[in-house]
C-alpha cells in the first residue's frame, strides 16, 4: 500500500512562489545587463572631469595667427605643459593663416572688410610692412615661427561669433574639450549689430557647446581694443556694450556642471593697441604673451588648471 503524498501547506506554497519570483526577476536583470550593447549603456558623455587637460582654443585671426607668427597658443602650451599632465590642445584645425586667408580689419569708419578668398593687395602690403608675416614666415605658405607645440585649434581668420555658434556643437561633440577658451565677437561688431543680437549669439554659442560636451568649462574673453575704436565712435560703443554683455552672460549662464567665466585681457594685462598690435588689431609677439598670460591666469584661478603665468612677463625674442 503506497503512502499518500502530502499536499504542501499554504505557507510552503507562498515560499516556493516567492523564490520563483525572485529567480525570474534576477534572470531578467542579468539578461538585460549582459545583452545590452554599447548604444544601450553609453550615454556618449563622461562625468565632469576633475583634472581638465583637453583644451580647445576658439576664435578668429587673433587666435589662429598668420604664417610666421609664434601665436599666443604657443605661449600658453609652453606654460601649461610642465604643470598639466597629458595636456592636449584639441580642435579641427592646425595651421596659421596664409596670404589667401587674410581678411583685413578696417581702421577707418566706412571701411569694408574684403572677401577673405580675394584679399585686397594694398591691405596685404600694408600688413606686411607693419610686420606681417613674422620675420621667419613665407607669405605663400602657412608655417609657425616655432612649430614645437600642440597646434590643434578652432580659430579662423575673419570668423564671427554668429558663424561659430553654428558649428561649435559638432566641434565640441567630436573633440570633447574639458575647457573651451573663446576669443570671438570683434568681427561681428564691425557691422551695425544690436546688442540683443549679440546676446543671442553669445547664448547660442555656449548652449551649442554644451550640447556637444555638457560638462565643458568656458572662458569667454572680452573683445580686445583695436585701432578702429579710436576713429569710429559707433564701433567703440558697440565694443564697450559687448564687453559688458560678456560679463553679464557669463555670470548668468555659469553652472556647477559647466562653469562659465569672463576674461578681461585688456584690463588685466594693460593692453596697448600701439605697442601690442602690429596693425592696430593683431597681436605683436609681446601681445601674444599677454593674451597667453591672461588665459593661463584664468585657467589656474577658476579651474585649478596649471599655475598663473610668471610675472613680470618675459620679453619674447
Amino acid at each position: 500500500m503506497s503512502t499518500p503524498r502530502r499536499r504542501p501547506s499554504p505557507p510552503a506554497l507562498l515560499s516556493v512562489g516567492a523564490i520563483a519570483f525572485v529567480l525570474v526577476i534576477t534572470a531578467a536583470i542579468l539578461w538585460a545587463v549582459t545583452s545590452a550593447g554599447p548604444e544601450d549603456t553609453d550615454t556618449g558623455q563622461e562625468d565632469t572631469v576633475t583634472e581638465p587637460r583637453r583644451v580647445m582654443l576658439a576664435g578668429d585671426s587673433m587666435t589662429q595667427g598668420a604664417n610666421g607668427d609664434v601665436t599666443w597658443r604657443f605661449h600658453l602650451w609652453s606654460h601649461l605643459t610642465p604643470h598639466v599632465p597629458d595636456l592636449d590642445f584639441v580642435g579641427p584645425y592646425t595651421d596659421p593663416a596664409s596670404r589667401e586667408m587674410i581678411l583685413p580689419v578696417p581702421t577707418e569708419p566706412g571701411d569694408d572688410p574684403s572677401d577673405p578668398s580675394e584679399p585686397d593687395d594694398e591691405a596685404v602690403e600694408a600688413m606686411e610692412s607693419a610686420g606681417w608675416p613674422g620675420a621667419d614666415g613665407d607669405a605663400d605658405t602657412a608655417e609657425y615661427r616655432d612649430p614645437d607645440f600642440d597646434q590643434e585649434h578652432n580659430a579662423l581668420w575673419g570668423r564671427t561669433l554668429a558663424d561659430a555658434a553654428g558649428t561649435i556643437g559638432e566641434e565640441a561633440r567630436v573633440h570633447r574639450p574639458d575647457v573651451l577658451c573663446v576669443m570671438l565677437g570683434v568681427n561681428d561688431l564691425l557691422w551695425p549689430v544690436t546688442m540683443d543680437e549679440m546676446e543671442y549669439r553669445l547664448r547660442s554659442y555656449v548652449s551649442a557647446a554644451r550640447e556637444g560636451e555638457p560638462h565643458v568649462r568656458v572662458v569667454l574673453a572680452e573683445s580686445l581694443p583695436i585701432a578702429l575704436a579710436e576713429t569710429d565712435e559707433g564701433f567703440a560703443l558697440r565694443q564697450y556694450a559687448y564687453n559688458e554683455l560678456v560679463r553679464e552672460v557669463a555670470a548668468e549662464l555659469s553652472t556647477d556642471a559647466s562653469p562659465v567665466v569672463s576674461l578681461d585681457i585688456a584690463g588685466s594685462e594693460d593692453w596697448d593697441v600701439a605697442e601690442d598690435t602690429y596693425d592696430g588689431t593683431h597681436p605683436t609677439p609681446g601681445g601674444e604673451v599677454k593674451i597667453a598670460a591672461a588665459f593661463a591666469d584664468a585657467l589656474a584661478t577658476e579651474f585649478g588648471m596649471g599655475e598663473s603665468y610668471p610675472r613680470p612677463l618675459p620679453t619674447p625674442s
